[in-house]
């Protein structure tokens, strides 16, 4: 034994070095880091190794890659979530309005709770009538096409945005702007009917320059003070491409940004359709001495709104101007609340991310699904109000279709497997009986019986019965 130990030799070990983080090179030995870097080269960038992340290398963020990594089902699940929480918070309405001893209001909010309730419990089944493939079958499930329901609007969602990007093609110069109005304590089926107009009365004014796209009205809900803000997202084709953020123009006596000096001016016309001390816009056939009146209050507008402004662009940030008090900082505030509002104009590159902007509307149930306080007034606002809307060039394309399983057009492409689109109604299913694809498409199991009517009990067969049993009884009757 001791022979054997003088033979070995103790050595030590080293540890192997580990990534900081995925992307990243392994460590450097400390040597090599105190090493002087080359002639023009940062200290700073030959010690940071590289990543995904910092050289922006990643299409997308960590966010929206991990969003798109879900499946089907799982998206389905997320959405039956939301659906259960509305429903519970429909139900929580039905019975404050039952113990407050409002008959009506009680009664049409049962009717609500029972659709939501209901909603795609029940499959109507088809089989291919184009070949002998038998086991080809498609189920659409029967929605209840309300407002706030998730599961009804994700396929509405899903409908216009293939429409959105079938136009997207025929844009020539897509845009993106957005007209806000400050937050609302109360929130008013008039306020849709307002909105609308003056965003179609802005889309007049300016129809020299946007040809035509859809708008959409999108209400989101303050939690903290209970306030709703009413936006609109419009995705317009214009005559021109926006100008470059490096040419300048004067205005008001300053050198701007041509991007700037438009953009000022639609949120001029957007503020001067809300009324105010600005005045009304010219009308098309006004003479010259008007449109000078106009062009002076624009320039008077801009140059006010330098001097009450509460934020300067300082140290690569917009910060809060220094030198100024309390009270001032009070006065330009409340200065800007009255006389600005937020316009956002920007060009569109990916049509995917254009009409998810567009069509958020459909799926904002999750933002206050659970507040009853903000539910009830949300849907007897939105109550037959439309809050998307194609205008010019798209004008009369329907976006926004309520969901018939009747139609299989409805329900998207279902071609069979020899190619054509001809199915036969089968009858209605239960949930037991159909399960989803990876393509988020419901289909008969394969254990059923595709030879049947359905599963579902069919009321209309009974209510005919009854009638036959009351004849034979009168006529047992009058025998006797």
């Amino acid at each position: 034994m001791t022979a054997i130990a003088r033979q070995l030799t103790m050595q030590e070990r080293t540890a192997p070095s580990r990534p900081l983080r995925l992307g990243t090179r392994r460590r450097k030995a400390r040597q090599a880091l105190s090493a002087v870097p080359k002639a023009g080269a940062s200290r700073s960038a030959e010690r940071r190794a590289p990543s995904l992340d910092t050289e922006k290398q990643l299409a997308t963020t960590v966010q929206q890659w991990s969003a798109e990594q879900r499946s089907q089902a799982e998206i389905h699940r997320e959405q039956e979530t939301l659906r259960r929480q509305l429903n519970k918070t429909v139900y929580e309405i039905w019975q404050g309005h039952a113990a407050a001893g409002n008959i009506e209001d009680s009664l049409k909010w049962e009717k609500t709770w029972l659709k939501i309730h209901n909603c795609q419990s029940e499959w109507i089944g088809y089989r291919a009538a184009c070949c002998g493939n038998k086991s080809a079958t498609i189920a659409v499930p029967i929605g209840c096409n309300h407002r706030l329901c998730p599961l009804c609007a994700w396929h509405r969602s899903q409908k216009a945005r293939v429409k959105i990007k079938t136009m997207f093609d025929r844009l020539t110069h897509p845009v993106l702007i957005t007209l806000t109005i400050p937050n609302q304590a109360t929130i008013r089926k008039h306020d849709y009917t307002l909105f609308r107009q003056r965003v179609r009365k802005f889309i007049a004014q300016h129809k020299d320059w946007i040809l035509g796209g859809v708008y959409s009205l999108e209400t989101t809900f303050n939690r903290a003070e209970k306030t709703w803000h009413i936006h609109c997202h419009i995705l317009a084709d214009v005559c021109a491409p926006l100008p470059s953020k490096k040419d300048k123009t004067e205005l008001a006596g300053e050198k701007v940004y041509q991007f700037t000096a438009i953009k000022l001016k639609l949120e001029f016309d957007w503020l001067r359709l809300w009324g105010g001390a600005w005045g009304k816009a010219a009308r098309k056939g006004a003479d010259a001495q008007r449109k000078n009146g106009d062009t002076f209050t624009f320039t008077e507008w801009v140059r006010v709104g330098r001097e009450m402004r509460v934020k300067e662009w300082r140290a690569g940030a917009y910060r809060p101007i220094q030198g100024i008090t309390a009270k001032a900082i009070e006065v330009r505030s409340k200065w800007n609340v009255e006389n600005r509002r937020v316009v956002d104009v920007r060009p569109v590159t990916d049509r995917d991310g254009a009409a998810r902007e567009v069509l958020k509307y459909i799926t904002k149930v999750a933002d206050f699904c659970d507040l009853p306080e903000a539910v009830e007034p949300f849907c007897n606002a939105v109550k037959g109000a439309r809050l998307i809307q194609t205008f010019g060039s798209w004008y009369g394309i329907n976006l926004d279709t309520a969901f018939d399983p009747e139609h299989l057009d409805d329900w998207g492409e279902m071609k069979c497997a020899c190619g054509l689109n001809m199915w036969e109604r089968m009858g209605v299913f239960y949930r037991g009986d159909v399960e989803m694809d990876e393509a988020g498409r419901w289909h008969l199991k394969r254990t059923l019986d595709h030879n049947c009517r359905g599963t579902v009990p069919r009321p209309t067969i009974r209510a005919l019965d009854a009638p036959v049993e009351q004849e034979e009884q009168l006529c047992a009757m009058e025998q006797r």
